[in-house]
């Protein structure tokens, strides 16, 4: 009964959200995404000003601080701003290729020393972790034998 009730809402609302779509909208699977030749044939001069300002604002940190987002995240999210902006003006998809080989360029100049992934809880000290076991382990056996000779007593 509820369900015949809501049905007309329903399809009323689907038809409403198919009404809504855009018909320009381009997909990934449509041939004519890949098809823009201006946007492969540029190759990254096109991005030579983004590299610039990204380059001058590394220079001006320490190399030994590259590896540390905090000080890297400014420049890179301005660098990744200019490139979209400028993939954007020459009405190229973003991101392309050509895009992609620029970040992979730029990460193997600039970040190619940097570790993978931040540790962020490094291992304690053997010592440490052999005390912190050893001593619950060695406590079981004495509180057994509490236990065990505290039974005894009562009977």
């Amino acid at each position: 009964m509820i369900f015949l009730l809501l049905f007309p809402v329903l399809v009323l609302g689907e038809i409403q959200l198919q009404s809504n779509v855009s018909s320009n909208v381009t997909f990934e699977d449509d041939e004519s995404f890949d098809v823009i030749p201006q946007c492969n044939e540029l190759g990254q001069g096109s991005y030579s000003m983004c590299w610039e300002m990204f380059h001058t604002e590394m220079k001006d940190i320490n190399k030994e601080l590259w590896c540390e987002w905090d000080q890297v995240i400014r420049p890179y999210n301005q660098l990744t701003k200019c490139i979209e902006s400028w993939t954007t003006y020459l009405g190229c998809y973003f991101p392309n290729q050509v895009v992609q080989d620029f970040f992979i360029q730029i990460h193997s100049h600039f970040f190619q020393a940097c570790p993978e992934e931040e540790q962020l809880f490094p291992d304690a000290p053997s010592g440490v972790v052999l005390t912190l076991t050893l001593i619950p382990v060695s406590l079981i056996p004495i509180l057994v034998f509490l236990v065990v000779w505290k039974s005894k007593i009562r009977h």
